[in-house]
């Protein structure tokens, strides 16, 4: 059976709209409007060119598919926006279900996983009249949800009203988290998420409500933090105090206490559930990721590399699987994007003028490029799925020297310099390099401390409290793996600074074209696209 998981925009707040195509059960293709619209987040939109892009990945028509599912059960007309666009663009609609946001959230963790059974968790700031769902999930009795998170106790919207304080904007969490280990955890916010048993209890009166807040562009702050705190929200331009990293330090040691509360909780009243699968905005923080594993409540901890909004369509696509009498397959790789063969990029380059020459390994090649310091794009097979680049759609340099970070911050990135990079690392040997105490993490989803003796040689990719947000590369990365195992026998160092392929407000590049103008847009040295190496 064909079931098409589609998730967009009919209010300005809906982000990350996707769409996610399973046959039989296997997951197709998950491409998200964003790489194809270049526009940030989508706000509102519906995914248009996200639809296409798994149809065409799949070689299939929308009169093949079986079954739309799509989030958003409590909103008014859903139904109707969908079946109209559907219509307009394909003269044929098939049978369409919604479901709820955190269930999708919920199946997208569990389904995901390849776990036979799990406590689910999802959280973020708000879906369908929701802050989160708890449920219990086995393979063979589906996912049953046990308690719903309200709007009014929402903990992702209490880290996302400090964003907006700290004078970032919505979707700029990652920030906060980034900022955190510079300051002191020393301000207290308990009148503004006060501890609870199994929890927390969010004070509403601190976030903005006259006049409401109707779009994610507006700040969520109200007047009453600002006296709570002693001091004003920080200005968008303006340059970081202490009190700001301080504050920082605070939100994120303030949930992750909240957190814990949680799951120490909920794991307690189902002791025999030794697996967590967690997903929802709040799932990208792998700083708290981190914490739950190093708990040891659970056995494993998974978090999809679609954990946010943009993973809503494979969780839809998922539960109308089920629906179809399908089992779902887990996610294996993230590479489940729109891949460019090498006569689409050749034509791309020479249509552009492009200085080019066609190479027969590419990733040693890069690695060689890597080895003598140059910083590279790197554009190779599917894009991935989900807010990481996983190593298909990379820039890439090597992991020692922080005047590597910082190069690649000011000339390339064009962002804020306490802003950490990624070590990319083989899975194999990972721990030489990390404590990862044996654990894989293919996703980018925690962080793990760098084992002493080895900062020198990483400190482009150690963030100044030590730990860094790890991504174990094995085959299954296909030439990415190759480049790092190059890299290893040039340098001796199987790790490589990974960061996304893109500039500070922009999505991950996803066409050749895109990989070209963010490479003769900013200061990298060279660009690999398939075969193909581009020089200036």
């Amino acid at each position: 059976m064909i079931v098409l998981g589609l998730h967009g925009g009919v209010t300005i707040n809906q982000h990350e709209p996707a769409a996610a195509l399973l046959v039989d059960g296997a997951i197709s293709a998950v491409c998200e409007e964003e790489r194809y619209l270049r526009n940030k987040g989508c706000y509102g939109l519906l995914p248009i060119y996200a639809i296409r892009a798994v149809l065409k990945q799949a070689n299939l028509k929308m009169q093949d598919v079986d079954l739309i599912v799509t989030p958003g059960e409590t909103y008014q007309d859903f139904d109707g926006v969908i079946r109209d666009l559907i219509r307009h663009e394909y003269g044929h609609v098939p049978p369409i279900k919604q479901v709820h946001h955190q269930l999708a959230h919920l199946a997208t963790a569990f389904y995901g996983s390849g776990h036979e059974s799990a406590l689910c968790l999802s959280l973020d700031a708000s879906g369908d009249g929701s802050a989160g769902f708890i449920g219990e999930a086995s393979i063979t009795g589906g996912i049953n949800v046990l308690e719903n998170i309200p709007n009014k106790n929402s903990l992702g919207m209490f880290y996302t009203t400090m964003t907006h304080f700290l004078g970032f904007t919505d979707g700029d969490e990652y920030k906060v988290m980034g900022l955190a280990p510079y300051g002191n955890p020393d301000i207290d916010l308990a009148a503004f998420l006060k501890p609870a048993d199994g929890g927390w209890e969010l004070d509403r009166s601190y976030i903005r409500s006259t006049p409401p807040v109707r779009s994610p562009f507006e700040p969520l702050y109200s007047s009453k933090l600002a006296q709570l705190l002693g001091q004003t929200n920080r200005l968008p331009s303006s340059t970081f105090e202490q009190f700001h990293k301080d504050l920082a330090a605070s939100t994120q040691a303030t949930f992750e206490e909240a957190l814990m509360r949680l799951v120490t909780a909920r794991a307690a009243d189902k002791p025999h559930l030794r697996n967590l699968c967690y997903a929802g905005g709040i799932a990208l923080n792998c700083v708290a990721n981190h914490r739950l594993i190093a708990s040891g409540i659970f056995d494993d901890i998974y978090v999809p590399p679609v954990a946010s909004d943009r993973g809503l369509a494979l969780g839809c696509a998922y539960l109308g699987a089920i629906d179809l009498g399908d089992r779902p397959q887990p996610i294996s790789h993230a590479s489940l994007g729109t891949e460019y063969s090498n006569d689409d990029i050749r034509q791309e380059l020479e249509s552009n003028g492009c200085r080019f020459a066609e190479i027969d390994d590419p990733s040693e090649f890069a690695a060689n490029l890597i080895a003598d310091g140059k910083i590279i794009g790197w554009h190779q097979g599917r894009s991935e799925a989900g807010a990481r680049a996983l190593g298909n759609r990379s820039i890439l340099a090597r992991p020692g020297g922080i005047e590597v970070r910082d190069e690649v911050n000011r000339k390339i990135k064009f962002r804020e310099s306490f802003r950490p990079f990624a070590p990319a690392v083989l899975a194999e040997r990972a721990d030489e390099f990390f404590t990862m105490n044996g654990k894989e993490s293919p996703f980018m989803c925690a962080t793990y401390s760098a084992r002493t003796g080895q900062h020198d040689q990483l400190g482009a990719v150690v963030h100044v409290d030590g730990t860094a947000r790890v991504q174990t590369v094995s085959n299954k990365n296909g030439p990415f793996h190759s480049l790092i195992q190059h890299l290893d026998r040039a340098t001796g160092i199987p790790v490589v600074l990974n960061t996304s392929f893109n500039l500070k407000g922009q999505p991950i590049v996803e066409t050749p074209r895109d990989a070209l103008m963010t490479f003769f847009g900013c200061g990298l040295n060279d660009l690999i696209v398939g075969n193909y190496h581009i020089s200036k």
